[in-house]
């Protein structure tokens, strides 16, 4: 399979739906898998729009409990389960998140036709919560007004790719093959045919941060540090940053800062107040300390294996 790691932004506004924007919400594609990061209202639209099924969905993760931010997850779950969704579900959050769902559940008299496995997770650092073949995904604290997490998903590479000439040259048996792909050299007869000569060189693992809602803080950089792509919320610019500060925000500076001092590849702003009809406000204020910025809207696509 040709690798795959491919971000797509369904809602990029912050507390209440405007001017065509929707709130939080993030689709990462990783090699076939679907990883929903928040769930704002206005999701499943977006999905919709955008052609992506909602029973494709492996894995969700919720950043914090603010409705911006969750307020889709129940109708998501239940229209799941209105598509006859067979395969589980696991979902990933702070504390708070099953009493969220299960009040709401029992109180609609909810029917699932599959199995929902939440959990839940507090911690002052970094914690690996998902390993998979060739996926790594951890949580780390941000600093918002309530206890909040980010997320680093981060590619996992265990082979090399072998060069197809040599197979043939060779006559490499399908053991051998496996054997060289793991960093074997070859052995034919008394010569050893060293493994760089016999593999392309591999390619480097990419990764991706996603920070909302939280402060511009220090404190996160050693969890983010040389990401490829940072997604780090642009609440409000530079002018409202006493605004940013007494709730827990950070503004286009901020972000900007954060990028730099992380040494990550691209920057792709969000999470935008009401009061800015355009988005691309906040260009001329990142751009001014980092480059390269993707100003994200709904909508925006982000091929992450373009920022090795």
């Amino acid at each position: 399979m040709n690798r795959q790691f491919h971000l797509t932004i369904l809602g990029s506004n912050s507390a209440i739906p405007a001017y065509g924007r929707f709130p939080t919400s993030q689709i990462l594609k990783v090699n076939g898998k679907s990883f929903l990061i928040d769930c704002g209202e206005g999701s499943q639209i977006r999905m919709s729009q955008y052609k992506i099924k909602k029973n494709s969905i492996n894995y969700i993760f919720i950043s914090h409990l603010h409705g911006d931010h969750v307020y889709g997850l129940p109708g998501l779950l239940t229209s799941m389960s209105l598509n006859s969704r067979k395969t589980p579900l696991e979902i990933f959050g702070p504390p708070g998140l099953k009493r969220l769902l299960s009040t709401v559940f029992e109180l609609s008299k909810a029917y699932f036709s599959y199995q929902l496995n939440i959990h839940e997770y507090s911690s002052d650092r970094k914690l690996v919560i998902l390993e998979l073949d060739d996926i790594k995904v951890s949580l780390f604290p941000v600093f918002h007004r309530i206890e909040t997490y980010g997320f680093l998903f981060e590619e996992k590479l265990s082979q090399k790719n072998i060069r197809k000439e040599v197979i043939e040259q060779y006559s490499m048996s399908i053991e051998e093959i496996k054997s060289v792909k793991n960093g074997a050299d070859l052995l034919r007869g008394e010569t050893v045919i060293a493994n760089s000569e016999l593999t392309l060189t591999a390619p480097k693992s990419v990764s991706y941060a996603y920070c909302s809602d939280s402060a511009p803080d220090e404190r996160i950089l050693s969890s983010i540090q040389d990401v490829n792509v940072l997604y780090f919320e642009t609440t409000y610019l530079e002018d409202m940053l006493d605004q940013a500060k007494r709730r827990g925000h950070s503004t286009s500076r901020g972000a900007a800062l954060m990028a730099l001092n992380a040494n990550a590849k691209l920057l792709v702003t969000g999470h935008y107040s009401s009061r800015y009809r355009d988005p691309e406000d906040f260009r001329f204020e990142v751009e001014e300390i980092f480059k390269p910025v993707v100003i994200g809207r709904d909508g925006e696509m982000v091929n992450i294996l373009d920022f090795e």
